[in-house]
């Protein structure tokens, strides 16, 4: 057995309604439902659920490729069990990617908090040569300790990741959340920028050898996405974000190794608009990859 079908769990609905094969399946879709590193308001580990019962509400259909999601042939293999334990989720999440990863397929993983990207990149990096992280958020996810005396929560995964891979590099799309400390540790890391509009985001795909893209809601103001454990004023228009997707998946969809989206949270959503933005999205960049994987 493998460890995806030791793990997964089924879920219904699927993203979509998708009901791909897995096999011949390009892209895999897995929830994360894990907020135990959460600093902000609990609740993100009911997101994966919630973003697929709002994905079967949503039109599917894309106009401009004549691709309809809803009967792409993407697999969704559920959730992983609910872990509260740090070393439990970077195991268990460790050894599902690097299997799904290993037999040639991207990865869509729906969180939960920031945190879960931490064992997703960190294996993925492990597989390829140089990966660079595009990362849309209001806040660096920097620091070295937060809470107190916490090393390893949603609030410190990049700085994690850099200290122990050498070969990861990461990109901000116009953070907003500054601490001091934050703001001179990427200021003086040579692995760390910020981009600070589309041109300079194509211009970062295209010197780019292979690509992890990650996206906490909050990076988008708090207007169109409320839902969110630690929601940041004057963040970025939704359809922003969505033309950076549009842009620059289909152009550099063989770089792009995975992609996740994280601190949605469901309990403090208004009329599920959190939800529906990420699920729609989700839409957006399986379109992007879709048509050109092979």
């Amino acid at each position: 057995m493998s460890f995806r079908e030791l793990y997964m769990h089924h879920v219904s609905p699927t993203l979509f309604g998708v009901n791909g094969d897995y096999d011949s399946a390009k892209i895999v879709v897995m929830g994360i439902p894990f907020d135990s590193a959460a600093t902000g308001v609990p609740g993100a580990r009911y997101a994966p659920r919630r973003i697929r019962e709002v994905s079967v509400e949503l039109e599917t259909f894309h106009p401009a490729t004549g691709l309809d999601v809803e009967f792409a042939n993407v697999f969704d293999a559920g959730d992983l069990p609910l872990v509260t334990c740090v070393d439990s989720l970077v195991r268990v999440v460790g050894r599902v990617v690097e299997e799904v990863y290993d037999s040639g397929k991207r990865i869509i993983s729906l969180g939960g908090d920031h945190f879960v990207s931490y064992p997703i990149i960190s294996t993925v990096a492990r597989k390829t040569g140089r990966l660079g992280v595009l990362v849309f958020d209001a806040h660096m996810d920097l620091r070295d300790e937060y809470p107190f005396d916490c090393r390893y929560s949603h609030a410190t995964v990049f700085r994690r990741l850099l200290e122990e891979n050498s070969n990861i590099e990461v990109a901000y799309f116009r953070p907003r959340g500054w601490s001091k400390e934050e703001y001179l540790y990427a200021k003086e890391n040579k692995r760390v920028q910020v981009l600070g509009d589309e041109a300079e985001v194509d211009d970062w795909f295209r010197r780019a050898e292979n690509v992890y893209v990650t996206i906490d809601i909050d990076a988008v103001d708090p207007s169109f996405a409320p839902g969110t454990g630690t929601p940041e004023p004057f963040g970025l228009h939704p359809d922003t974000v969505r033309r950076i997707i549009e842009e620059t998946f289909p152009r550099y969809s063989q770089k792009i190794r995975g992609l996740d989206i994280v601190e949605v949270n469901p309990l403090v959503d208004v009329n599920d608009v959190t939800s529906r933005l990420a699920a729609k999205l989700l839409m957006y960049a399986l379109v992007g990859l879709l048509p050109y994987l092979g």
